[in-house]
């Protein structure tokens, strides 16, 4: 039993998305792009482009993550890294009743105030480089979409995929956080 053209070429197609997913990481395309099966669309608010990351299975361990090029945290300097991401997560995700993404802006200087409120100390000079090195490897891997020249945030494509178990862990993290200061505080 052969297949017909259509189904080869929607294998062919999809095939091809999932190979560009996999080497690039979440792709920003045109609203207008097909769906791909396995694969989510996450609107910007705009509406003027989507992400396209792969569906996650529930429950998806270290093994399924790394198979599909979606590693859960950028591992170099993995705790300020995740610390950067939860403060992040908390100037962003001001609706917590709701989804994740696509999330609001934030800015460097809410991000910083977090930061030392966290610390618990005033800001330290190091302090910048070690949040600026994680917001980098943040966005490199599309936890986060970081703005350096404008110093803002937002949360990035990944996010989509965290389920609700993941999101009551992290409404948690942000109620123990510092709330961050109005956008033109700090």
């Amino acid at each position: 039993m052969t297949s017909s053209p259509e189904v080869e070429s929607g294998r062919s197609y999809n095939a091809l998305w999932w190979a560009k997913v996999q080497s690039a990481g979440p792709l920003q395309v045109s609203p207008d792009t097909p769906a791909v099966a396995g694969l989510t669309r996450a609107v910007e608010p705009d509406g003027a482009t989507v992400w396209m990351l792969p569906t996650l299975p529930a429950g998806a361990g270290h093994a399924v993550l790394d198979e599909l090029g979606t590693p859960p945290v950028a591992v170099e300097q993995p705790n300020e890294t995740v610390r950067v991401l939860a403060i992040c997560v908390t100037c962003c995700w001001p609706d917590r009743s709701g989804s994740a993404w696509p999330g609001v802006v934030g800015t460097l200087a809410q991000v910083k105030a977090v930061y030392a409120g966290m610390r618990g100390r005033p800001e330290q000079s190091s302090d910048l480089t070690l949040i600026i090195g994680s917001l980098r490897r943040l966005h490199a891997t599309s936890w986060l979409l970081w703005d350096e020249k404008a110093g803002e945030v937002r949360l990035g494509p990944r996010v989509i995929a965290w389920g609700p178990n993941q999101l009551a862990g992290l409404r948690e993290v942000c109620r123990i956080l510092p709330d961050p200061p109005d956008r033109g505080e700090g």
